[in-house]
C-alpha cells in the first residue's frame, strides 16, 4: 500500500496518540551512523557534515525520523549541562572504534562532597576537582568556546541540509538528564541510595536545583537547532529513567515529581518531550502515566528500554505514545529472521490504535548487523501498514 504522510506527518500523528498510514520506524542511529560510514569518533563529533554524509548515504536503514547526534556535540563544550557530561567522560579514547579504540566512557567518580557547596557554587566544584584525570583540562580556552558557541550552529546547519534533501526530520533539538540520573555519576550510586533514605529532603532541594537550570539548557539548545524551523528541533530528549531497582514508593517520592516539573516546564514554553528511559521500568507505569495530566495530547511521548511493551501500551495507550525495544543484543548477534519475528510480535501488541513507534531497545550499538537494522525498518511496513 503506497504511504500517505510524510515521515514527519507519521510521527506527529503518533505523538498525538492518532493512527498513521504505517507504524513508524525510529532505529536510533548515531555512533552505527558514523562506523558505517567510515568516520572516526573525532570525525563524527567535530564535523556534523561528515555525519549528515555518513546519514545520507544510509537511507537503507535510517528511519522517520534521525537522532542527529547532539549528546556528542554537548560533550565538546564546557559550559552549561555539558560540564557535567565533561566530569564524567574520558577523553583519551576519542580517536577509533574498539578494539583499536573506545567509545566516549561515562564513569561514576565520587566528584560531590556536599549539596550546599554545588548550589553555592555551581558547577566549579566538579569542572575543576583535582579527581578529574580525563583531559579535560588540557583543552583550550578558544576550544572550549568554539564548541559551546559557533559549533552548534554548525551542526544545525548540517541537520538542516539532510532535511532539505531527505524529508526526514530530526529526532530533536535539545538534551536534558533527570537530575537523579546525574547524581548517579557525581556522588556514585552507593552514596546515592544512602542519600535517598538519610536526606531525602536534600537531595529533593539539590534536584530542584539542577531541574530548574536544565529545563533553561535544553530549551536554548533546541532553539539553536532550529525549533519552529527545523523539523523535529522542537522535541527535547529527556533521559535517563532513574538508577535501576528503585521500589515503587521512593521512585513516585523522588523520580516522578521532578520529571513532572521539568516536562510542565519544556511544555509550557511550547517544547515536547521525548522521554528516554532506560531500565525495566514497568513497576513505576501508573507514576509515568500521571506524567501526561494536564498537558495538551500531543507533548510528551515515553522512549522505553527494557520495560515489557505490551503492559506499557496496556497502562499508557491513548495517554502516552510509546517507542521501542527490540534489544540490542539482537541487532548485533541475531539475523534478520530473528529480528523480522521479534518486530512483528511488538507490532502486534503495541501498534492497534495508533500510538507506537517501532524502535530500538536504546541507542542501536555500533556494532550491529547493518542487515538487522535494514530488515527492522523493512517490518514496519511489512507488518505495521494500518
Amino acid at each position: 500500500m503506497a504511504e500517505t504522510m510524510t515521515p514527519y506527518e507519521r510521527m506527529r500523528a503518533v505523538w498525538e496518540c492518532e493512527v498513521p498510514d504505517r507504524v513508524p520506524y525510529m532505529p536510533m542511529v548515531v555512533f552505527f551512523v558514523a562506523r558505517q560510514g567510515g568516520l572516526t569518533i573525532k570525525e563524527f563529533v567535530s564535523q556534523p557534515e561528515k555525519f549528515v554524509d555518513a546519514a545520507l548515504d544510509g537511507l537503507d536503514y535510517i528511519g522517520d525520523a534521525q537522532h542527529p547526534g547532539i549528546a556528542s556535540a554537548n560533550h565538546m563544550s564546557m559550559l552549561g549541562h555539558a560540564g557535567w557530561d565533561m566530569a564524567t567522560l574520558d577523553w583519551r579514547l576519542w580517536d577509533e572504534f574498539p578494539p583499536d579504540g573506545n567509545l566516549p566512557s561515562i564513569y561514576e567518580k565520587v566528584l560531590i562532597q556536599d549539596y550546599d557547596d554545588v548550589m553555592e557554587r555551581g558547577f566549579a566544584t566538579i569542572l575543576f576537582s583535582t579527581e578529574l584525570k580525563n583531559g579535560i583540562h588540557e583543552r583550550s580556552v578558544e576550544d572550549f568556546l568554539y564548541y559551546h558557541f559557533e559549533h552548534k550552529q554548525v551542526w544545525s546547519k548540517a541537520w538542516r541540509r539532510f532535511y532539505a534533501k531527505t524529508g526526514i526530520p530530526i529526532l530533536i533539538g535539545g538534551r536534558s538528564e533527570h537530575p537523579l540520573d546525574m547524581l548517579q555519576s557525581y556522588r556514585g550510586i552507593n552514596q546515592l541510595v544512602m542519600d535517598m533514605y538519610t536526606i531525602p529532603d536534600k537531595l529533593i532541594e539539590v534536584m530542584e536545583w539542577l531541574a530548574d537550570y536544565e529545563v533553561m539548557q535544553a530549551a536554548q539548545e533546541a532553539e539553536t537547532m532550529g525549533a519552529g524551523e527545523l523539523p523535529g528541533a522542537e522535541n527535547i530528549f529527556f533521559y535517563n529513567g532513574g538508577p535501576p531497582g528503585m521500589p515503587p514508593d521512593l521512585y513516585d517520592k523522588l523520580y516522578i515529581p521532578i520529571a513532572k516539573k521539568m516536562i510542565d516546564a519544556w511544555v509550557e514554553r511550547g517544547f515536547n518531550v521525548w522521554a528516554h528511559w532506560d531500565n525495566d521500568l514497568t513497576a513505576h507505569l501508573a507514576g509515568i502515566r500521571t506524567l501526561a495530566d494536564g498537558l495538551p495530547k500531543g507533548r510528551l511521548l515515553m522512549d522505553l528500554e527494557k520495560t515489557d511493551m505490551k503492559k506499557a501500551k496496556e497502562v499508557l495507550g491513548g495517554v502516552i505514545p510509546i517507542c521501542g525495544n527490540v534489544p540490542s543484543s539482537l541487532m548485533v548477534y541475531g539475523t534478520p529472521d530473528e529480528v523480522d519475528a521479534y518486530c512483528r510480535q511488538l507490532i502486534e501488541d503495541c501498534a492497534p490504535g495508533g500510538g507506537f513507534i517501532l524502535g530500538a531497545e536504546c541507542e542501536t550499538p555500533w556494532d550491529s548487523k547493518r542487515e538487522n537494522v535494514v530488515a527492522m525498518k523493512r517490518c514496519a511496513a511489512k507488518y505495521g501498514t494500518y
